[in-house]
């Protein structure tokens, strides 16, 4: 039988076969693709990191001032180093002038 003599419901019913497939082969590629580990580790990760921030959000907005004063003093803690130079380079200073004006004076002079 050549294309002349094929019922035309048996042409349809093949191309609706290869649509089909088409379809089912697409598909399974999709499946594939979601079910990989890598993918399924990435929509992990962003999930969780999603709704950390989603969280973290309704914590601030939440408690504005605690959030302020703790991120105050994590800076604090993080440039303790930094200002403890800055504000004991003055307090040397200060302390090294004061103990020569204390030494003690040579026998016999009253300065």
């Amino acid at each position: 039988m050549n294309d002349d003599q094929i019922p035309v419901s048996l042409i349809e019913a093949r191309a609706r076969s290869q649509s089909a497939r088409q379809r089912l082969l697409g598909t399974l590629d999709e499946m594939q693709g979601r079910l990989n580990p890598v993918t399924l580790a990435q929509d992990a990760v962003e999930n969780v990191a999603g709704r950390l921030v989603r969280d973290g959000v309704q914590a601030v907005r939440a408690r504005p001032k605690a959030i302020a004063a703790a991120a105050g003093l994590a800076v604090l803690f993080m440039a303790r180093k930094p200002l403890a130079r800055l504000l004991w380079s003055g307090t040397k200073r200060a302390t090294a002038a004061g103990a020569k004006s204390l030494k003690r004076s040579k026998k016999g002079s009253s300065k």
